[in-house]
């Protein structure tokens, strides 16, 4: 039986396998290895870029964050949220793919409700004397304006939908619901969005110091005009510049930046 089971064939198998010249499996753990430490050194620095940005909102304080003036303590702001941008892990978030050659799709990251807790100077509305008295009013108990959100989500045909809402306060007269609803068009670059709004919205929120009833129907003004909501109306430009489990940035036509973060769940 000893002579059946030849011990050098065996042997030979071995030193193919270890000869000098086969270097790839080193090399691929290698290249493992630099990648994995790429990850990590991003998401630390990301890690590190939302917790600088997180204490200067924080610092400055709502409403001061979303509407005109600090310049400054905004200029600092806008610094950090460029570093942010340039860490994205979802540069083109209206292309997205979830498998290699697949049908491109809109980046679930985008998808859900979210809070806008920062707003630049760059604005153009925010640089009007009605947003300066917005500001002042919003000192006083139940005045001003709270609650700005967007949801972000599919229709039925696929195409994805926004609907921002935000809540305005007149103190003992209580507070109103206004929305804007619209529908997103993706421009060819998968990342700016041609935004066309077809339907506004007006709800009671409170009143006398109560909620309002839940069942309340709101009043919706269709705004599409003449063309509705196809598509040759322009639209207005929204570039994301950064989307991520908690976080998102977009810009709009003059490069103003808008700084969402993720609702939690209810």
């Amino acid at each position: 039986m000893k002579g059946l089971i030849p011990s050098k064939p065996l042997t030979r198998a071995s030193k193919v396998i270890r000869r000098p010249g086969c270097r790839l499996p080193s090399r691929c753990r290698a290249l493992t290895a630099r990648a994995s430490a790429r990850f990590q050194d991003t998401e630390c620095h990301l890690a590190e870029t939302k917790k600088e940005l997180s204490f200067l909102l924080q610092s400055l304080g709502y409403p001061n964050t979303v509407l005109p003036g600090e310049a400054r303590a905004k200029s600092e702001i806008d610094r950090v949220l460029h570093r942010l941008e340039a860490l994205t892990p979802a540069p083109e978030p209206l292309l997205w793919q979830q498998q290699p050659g697949g049908v491109p799709g809109i980046s679930p990251l985008l998808l859900g409700a979210w809070e806008l807790v920062y707003a630049s100077n760059g604005i153009l509305v925010t640089r009007t004397a009605p947003a300066e008295l917005l500001r002042t009013a919003s000192r006083l108990p139940g005045v001003g304006l709270s609650d700005i959100s967007q949801v972000l989500s599919l229709n039925s045909s696929g195409s994805l939908v926004a609907s921002n809402s935000a809540v305005f306060g007149f103190g003992p007269l209580g507070s109103w619901r206004v929305g804007i609803e619209g529908v997103w068009r993706d421009s060819g670059d998968g990342k700016t969005a041609r935004v066309l709004f077809d339907q506004v919205s007006i709800k009671p929120d409170s009143a006398m110091g109560l909620p309002a009833p839940s069942w309340l129907p709101p009043l919706r003004l269709a705004t599409g005009g003449t063309s509705g909501p196809g598509e040759s109306r322009a639209g207005a430009p929204w570039i994301t510049t950064f989307v991520d489990r908690d976080m998102r940035v977009g810009r709009g036509k003059e490069g103003e930046a808008f700084l969402f973060k993720r609702k939690a769940p209810r």
